[in-house]
């Protein structure tokens, strides 16, 4: 592709050029480029003899606790600005500047080997970010990431060096661009100094994707050479709805941008006109809709995006802040969310370790195939002490009884019956020390084929089912969804998934219980389309996308995308199935005027290069 060229000795006109990345937060922003430079740290390894190891053991500690102190005032200021979900991100951090592995392995350097502080630093701290970066999985790359924070922020600590933003370039509405951009640099920003982030490297999921959206800055990732192609002053548009950027735009791309700009803000208006209507279809069918959250203090602004409850809690996420929350510190978080929640219900899902999702003290980190390894109910079952302190903490906080218990990852009866037993004996436990436990609804995910073939079976034992698409897809296909050589491969519309979803409804149904869909299905036009169709009684989504999906659902006759359903049903690929659905319903979901929140439906409307 051909770069941008702004040389002033030069009469050439500087050449556009339109990259496409991945729209990992949406708005739109045009500016100049301001790049991240990350100083390139010298580090020598050095013997040292020893009257010099206690004077470099201090250097080290100290650096530690400035870094600390610097990170913690990171930390208070993105719970101000982002809340307590975002700020987490700086807890871990913390977590890692605090770890007694890791400053014993640093000092053991020190102490043992006679290296200096630098030196141990580097390799020490270098060793775990190869570790995490040899996974391949967003959520260890974003491991990774944290620990590359915590690498950079130490050595600036031991010397001048790591990345740096020089505060008199920082002027108003910059586009700040670089191959990886650190949640520490984004927060330690100025409201209104940055118009829109670009970079090289990163998804949807990584944590500066999260503060962006929580900040509400546009950004564009995944452009891989982006930032060698600019320098500092070039003019950009960035379109973190659709994931592309323009390099020195022409006055047709200037144009278009301040068309796109204002139907963005407009469309952000025309949602939270939605938020008191009924998510029902023009026939009348009423399709519940509610939120995924991961931190308690989330349940607080759910409904305000039009939400009727939580329809999963990750409660994983509690156990990262340290090895294993105590007994009364779970029942406090949980008792929280229900109370703050009622009389909506709230589901929570029982921890959920293992895979991309790692806990200190609890899961391994050395597996093959850590996605189909030890984790989640496995882990639980294994650890019964664990399980039936957070099932007790769940049953104590359930004093309103809004309470929907959800079992991940059941693949047989058998587990099902054992988790069942832990949480009988919980409540006898807590009886009879003079408790009184109200009822509580029980529902397993649907989320491996196993799971599906005695979805009969598990219909008669559960209150509702939940079918977490994500991995039902994983699964299903035989396609790691972090695996770029075969993105292709996963498909949601995939004659089998569909067929699965189907089978798992039919069954639900005949026994008079409810289904609910917690993936990335939920929250996508097409499929929110599909899933109605194929009978799914509710969705849940980031609260965010409750809106749209519910102007979605209010456009639609439920009779007409059962008929569609039932069509695609019997077609034999996702091809067929996703013309099918465009052919009839791309129209209607561009007439929506939503695309600004949900991307274009087809490839008819990006900008050309």
């Amino acid at each position: 592709m051909t770069t941008s060229t702004k040389n002033p000795a030069s009469n050439k006109a500087p050449v556009r050029t339109v990259l496409a990345g991945v729209p990992a937060s949406p708005g739109f922003a045009m500016g100049r480029v301001f790049p991240v430079i990350n100083r390139n740290i010298s580090v020598v390894e050095e013997t040292l003899p020893e009257s010099r190891l206690a004077d470099e053991e201090q250097l080290f500690l100290k650096a530690i606790h400035k870094t600390v102190k610097e990170v913690s005032q990171i930390k208070e200021i993105s719970e101000s600005r982002t809340g307590m979900k975002d700020s987490l991100i700086f807890a871990t951090h913390l977590m890692i500047l605090q770890d007694p592995v890791l400053i014993n392995g640093i000092l053991d350097k020190v102490r043992k080997e006679h290296k200096n502080a630098r030196w141990a630093v580097h390799v020490v701290l270098g060793s775990y970010i190869d570790q995490f970066e040899k996974v391949d999985s967003p959520a260890m790359r974003d491991k990774a990431a944290d620990l590359r924070d915590v690498y950079n922020r130490l050595m600036a600590a031991m010397e001048d060096s790591g990345p740096v933003l020089e505060d008199e370039a920082r002027e108003d509405g910059v586009i700040l661009v670089g191959h990886e951009l650190l949640p520490s640099l984004l927060m330690s920003i100025k409201p209104g100094q940055v118009a829109a982030l670009a970079m090289d490297t990163g998804g949807r999921t990584s944590h500066v994707a999260i503060l962006a959206r929580s900040l509400q800055i546009p950004l564009v990732s995944g452009l891989r050479n982006f930032a060698a192609m600019v320098k500092s002053g070039d003019t950009v548009i960035v379109d973190g709805s659709s994931g592309q950027v323009v390099i020195n735009p022409n006055q047709d791309d200037v144009n278009e941008f301040h068309a796109r700009q204002e139907v963005f803000e407009r469309q952000r208006r025309e949602l939270f006109t939605m938020r008191q209507l009924e998510p029902m279809t023009r026939d009348g069918k009423y399709i519940t809709l509610h939120a995924n959250i991961e931190l308690p203090s989330e349940s607080e602004k759910v409904t305000d995006f039009g939400a009727t409850g939580i329809g999963l809690y990750r409660s994983e996420f509690l156990f990262l802040r340290k090895d294993a929350p105590t007994q009364d510190e779970q029942r406090d978080a949980y008792r929280y969310i229900l109370e703050t929640m009622f009389p909506c219900p709230v589901t929570i899902r029982t921890l959920d370790a293992g895979g991309d999702k790692l806990v200190n003290g609890i899961t391994a980190v050395n597996e093959s195939n850590p996605f189909m390894g030890w984790r989640s109910i496995r882990v639980c079952l294994d650890r019964e002490d664990i399980f039936c302190t957070q099932l007790k903490a769940l049953l104590l906080a359930n004093t309103k009884g809004n309470l929907r218990l959800l079992l991940p990852m059941i693949s047989g009866m058998t587990e099902l019956r054992r988790a069942r037993a832990c949480i009988e004996k919980s409540r006898k436990e807590l009886e009879a020390e003079g408790h009184k436990v109200a009822k509580v609804k029980m529902g397993v995910m649907i989320e491996v084929p196993a799971a599906v073939m005695i979805v009969d079976k598990l219909a008669k034992e559960v209150d509702f089912f939940s079918i977490g698409t994500n991995d039902l897809i994983q699964f299903t296909l035989a396609v790691d969804r972090t695996n770029e050589l075969i993105t292709d491969m996963f498909q949601p519309h995939h004659p089998a998934v569909l067929s699965m979803i189907y089978q798992t409804v039919q069954a639900a149904h005949r026994e008079g219980i409810p289904v609910a869909v917690c993936g990335e299905m939920s929250a996508d036009p097409m499929s929110v389309l599909l899933l109605v169709g194929l009978g799914v009684d509710e969705l849940s989504m980031t609260p965010w996308s409750v809106m749209s999906t519910k102007k979605i659902i209010r456009s639609i006759n439920f009779e007409d995308v059962r008929d569609s359903a039932l069509t695609v049903l019997q077609m034999d690929d996702a091809e067929s199935v996703n013309s099918y659905m465009h052919g009839k319903y791309a129209q209607t979901i561009r007439d929506l005027g939503i695309s600004s929140f949900v991307g274009q439906v087809d490839n008819s409307k990006k900008i050309k290069n």
